[in-house]
């Protein structure tokens, strides 16, 4: 039995590479992460834990068994159920488990004695499979691992960027060639390949090439490969063909068109006979038309286009795009022609273009861009890919874009993409970020509420770094404060709606977006006059803008401030005397004017000299009467007065300047006077 161990660090396309091979040999390809896997399931389905070793014992009554690509465990096909979430998160626990491995290497290695195999792992050809026919170590550069890391992701909509899945593939690279069970290390009799510019195809061809040598040539169909040098004896010479046997049993064929040097018109027989050895370059693997018996086309010009292979090494190293004629199309892929290179086969597979096998046939005869990926000096061959080509153009109109673009420029853009934080708007050749916080100027809770795949919109660059553009539409349109100022301006009166009642105050509506504060102190002059329970949203009141403060956003409103203050300059003290009009009469007294304000007077206020029961006996509604002030509260406005005060201030007054005059003019006479000089005779 054949065994082929496949090592390799994460990323490197081990399971990849390993089902083709398997299937192109028709060997068994032994999945191994899939067996822990499913000893994953069955310990969850125990419920045992995972992280005991001692809990382990069911291994002793497992059954494991692998057909191709199915697995199964005690009969049953996991297949699909090894793929769960469950297990995914938690099949890194019995992968250290001592007792697993040992258990799953024992049966491993015992489907190997049985069958052909492929085994692909970390740790295949130094621990499981030691004594393998052959052992590969895949590896490639951790940055084209991280490359295919990332695409893999991106095809599952997942979108981690290249620097931390590069991370990743370094952390996970230094676990494993660190940890105590089973590290990744290279076989000492392992063959490395680097598939780091390789394709799919170009690695699976080496490995089967490795296979056919090592012995295998029973189990493969695939002995000879494309560019292969191989030597034969002539048996056969015709008009237009030399014949030969190769390795035996093995046919192969050249054709005149394809031996170096040959002239039209010589004769092959003049220069080649029967019994001679021949050494020539596989062109084609083909099929004898009578027997089907694998025929082999050689081709000894192709000797001298290995050494034209050096043109396409060097535009390989400069990057540089090419355009290459499509001459043949297959469900594989499609041949080039580029330039007079018509000896060096020019393959584009078909996985390197975006186009189906049938759009690809309506490009024939025509030229396509092409990026060079892998020049096979072996096979005489070139790899080619259009996607590189066109990811390349991309990437440079990209670049030129760009280049063309600064923050603050204005432009028009499409919609392509409506995410839950912003939408994606295309400028040209390049696209932008439209986050939801720059739709608009107010809260953007929804983002398809504002745009939708398709829609044309007005942006402004206002950030760009590392060829991400950050776009704003809020930034083009007037700000809602900016709106509210201009349509009201301080000293503004206006009729304004309740939108809500509060302790403070009261709010009332200016635009959708903002509302004024009218406090209750704004509310009137006076400060017994209070808004309580007077007004609910949706109430009128009549407000006039008091102050608009830009750093705060803030409208001041006020009432009070809608009418005129006539008690602002009444400034009167009690005992002051002034002189009012008798403007209304009441039983309680009358109603004055004075200045532009109204106080009262009352009744017993009007006169000491006699009782009355109306103001108007004494002094005629419009009289202008001198009064003293009793009281004045401008905040209240209140303002009472007395008639009969002033009267009794002025009776006073008179009192007080006539007894002033009388003590002037009569002298005052004592008992001292009287005693005259008795008075001193006495004291003496």
């Amino acid at each position: 039995m054949f065994k082929l161990a496949i090592d390799g660090p994460a990323g490197a396309g081990k399971s990849t590479i390993s089902k083709i091979v398997a299937k192109q040999l028709n060997f068994q390809y032994i999945d191994t992460g899939a067996m822990y896997r499913a000893i994953t399931l069955k310990g969850l389905r125990l419920g045992v834990n995972l992280e005991n070793e001692d809990e382990y014992d069911y291994l002793n009554n497992t059954v494991l068994s692998v057909d191709h690509d199915k697995i199964f465990i005690d009969g049953e096909d996991v297949s699909t159920d090894i793929r769960s979430v469950d297990v995914t998160v938690n099949v890194s626990t019995p992968s250290k488990i001592g007792r697993v491995r040992t258990w799953l290497v024992d049966f491993q290695r015992k489907i190997s004695e049985s069958k052909n195999v492929v085994m692909d792992g970390r740790d295949i050809g130094t621990v499981v499979l030691p004594n393998a026919d052959l052992k590969i170590y895949l590896d490639a550069s951790a940055e084209c691992r991280a490359r295919r890391r990332q695409l893999e992701r991106l095809e599952k909509g997942l979108d981690i960027s290249f620097e931390e899945t590069l991370n990743e593939i370094n952390v996970r690279d230094h676990k494993d060639s660190t940890r105590a069970i089973s590290p990744l290390k290279v076989a000492d009799d392992a063959i490395v390949i680097d598939s780091s510019d390789m394709t799919i195809d170009e690695v699976v061809e080496k490995i089967i090439s490795l296979v056919n040598e090592r012995g295998s040539k029973k189990m493969s169909n695939l002995k000879f490969f494309e560019g292969q040098e191989v030597s034969g004896v002539i048996n056969n010479v015709t008009s237009d063909a030399i014949y030969l046997e190769v390795a035996g049993e093995t046919k192969a064929v050249i054709y005149s068109n394809d031996l170096s040097g040959y002239i039209e018109g010589q004769k092959l027989r003049d220069l080649y006979a029967e019994g001679g050895d021949f050494k020539g370059l596989v062109k084609q693997l083909a099929k004898d038309k009578k027997t089907g018996a694998p025929l082999l086309i050689l081709s000894t010009k192709l000797y001298h286009a290995r050494e034209e292979l050096k043109v396409f090494d060097a535009i390989k190293e400069r990057d540089e795009i090419i355009k290459a004629k499509v001459v043949g199309v297959s469900r594989i892929g499609a041949d080039l022609l580029y330039k007079s290179y018509n000896d060096i086969k020019v393959f584009l597979p078909i996985k390197n273009i975006d186009l189906s096998e049938k759009a690809i046939y309506q490009l024939k005869n025509e030229e396509i861009d092409v990026l060079i990926t892998h020049v096979d000096h072996d096979r005489v061959s070139v790899t080619v890919s259009n996607t590189a080509a066109m990811n390349k153009i991309n990437r440079q109109k990209k670049e030129a874009a760009l280049a063309k673009l600064e923050v603050g420029q204005i432009h028009e853009g499409t919609v392509t993409n409506v995410l839950d934080f912003g939408a994606i708007v295309e400028l040209g050749e390049v696209s932008g970020l439209l986050h939801r916080t720059e739709l608009d100027h107010k809260l953007v809770k929804n983002v398809a509420d504002f745009v939708k795949v398709g829609d044309v919109v007005k942006v402004k660059i206002i950030k760009m770094e590392e060829g991400k553009i950050g776009l704003s539409r809020k930034a083009l349109i007037d700000h809602p404060w900016d709106l509210l100022k201009q349509q009201y301006h301080v000293g503004d009166e206006f009729e304004g709606t309740v939108a809500k009642v509060i302790d403070a105050g009261l709010l009332i509506k200016l635009t959708d977006e903002y509302s004024g504060l009218m406090p209750n102190s704004e509310y009137s002059w006076l400060i017994n006059e209070r808004i309580d329970g007077q007004y609910t949203e949706g109430s009128t009141i009549k407000v006039k803008i008091t102050a608009i403060d830009d750093a705060k956003k803030h409208v001041s409103l006020s009432h009070r401030a809608t009418k005129e203050n006539k008690w602002a300059n009444v400034s009167l003290r009690r005992g002051d005397a002034i002189k009012v009009v008798i403007a209304t009469s009441e039983d309680r007294g009358a109603k004055v004017t004075y200045q532009e304000v109204t106080g009262f007077m009352p009744i017993n206020e009007v006169t000491s000299a006699k009782r009355i029961a109306k103001v108007e006996e004494v002094f005629p509604i419009g009289t202008e009467v001198e009064v003293q002030v009793m009281d004045c509260d401008p905040l209240r406005a209140r303002l009472t007065v007395s008639a009969k005060a002033l009267e009794a201030a002025k009776e006073r007054a008179e009192f007080d300047a006539y007894y002033k005059k009388q003590s002037a003019e009569i002298p005052t006479s004592t008992i001292l006077d009287a005693l005259g000089e008795d008075w001193k005779k006495f004291t003496e």
